[in-house]
């Protein structure tokens, strides 16, 4: 009996060719074209990685906006925009100050500087340039409701000068002593005590060149 049929050995050998046959085509099935990719490990491909988002970077914030601001060593011209003849500030005979027209012959009278009370503050004395009584600059103050030059006083309230920008920062109120300083179409000089409204006249710098830094 044993010798007619196949050796118990060779016939598990058969077996299992077979079994391992089958299981090879079934996973050729499995990981063709159109198969669920595999989730283990070493069935997902690997791609590159994705680099992480970079954080935005903000400029560095730089000194606050001057808005144009001379420094205390430029001396300028304080231009009414929108007026007839484009006036300019001027310090009259008599100490008060007036305008001039912008186009003329101006000189020293209507050039101007800018000291700040303090370094980086926003609160000036607007000094005469050029012009000098004793050897020393004149500073523009309100007197009687009007504007005039007098002795520098930095204690003094009444000299305090303030600029506020309008859109763009390239014109500004004039506010000295807490009043607006008003140009009317005829060039006359006016003061309106600031009530938070804006002035109905603004100016702009107009550069005349540099002078020494005044204490």
């Amino acid at each position: 009996m044993a010798g007619m049929g196949k050796p118990p050995i060779a016939g598990l050998w058969l077996g299992a060719m077979t079994t391992a046959m089958l299981t090879g085509c079934a996973g050729q099935a499995a990981d063709g074209p159109g198969a669920a990719p595999s989730n283990t490990a070493s069935g997902v491909a690997a791609g590159p990685t994705a680099a992480p988002p970079s954080a935005a970077v903000s400029p560095s914030a730089g000194p606050a906006a001057s808005h144009g601001v001379p420094q205390p060593n430029q001396a300028f011209q304080l231009q009414a925009v929108d007026r007839v003849e484009d006036p300019v500030l001027t310090v009259t005979a008599s100490g008060r100050i007036g305008t001039y027209p912008g186009g003329a012959d101006t000189g020293e009278r209507e050039q101007f500087t800018l000291s700040p009370l303090s370094p980086g503050a926003t609160t000036y004395l607007l000094k005469t340039a050029r012009l000098r009584v004793g050897g020393e600059p004149l500073c523009v103050g309100v007197d009687g409701g009007r504007p005039h030059t007098t002795a520098c006083d930095a204690a003094d309230r009444d000299q305090r000068v303030t600029l506020v920008p309008g859109p763009g920062g390239t014109t500004f109120d004039l506010v000295v002593g807490g009043f607006n300083v008003e140009v009317g179409q005829a060039g006359k000089i006016s003061l309106v005590r600031r009530d938070g409204t804006g002035a109905r006249t603004v100016f702009r710098f107009v550069p005349t060149g540099t002078v020494g830094q005044w204490p």
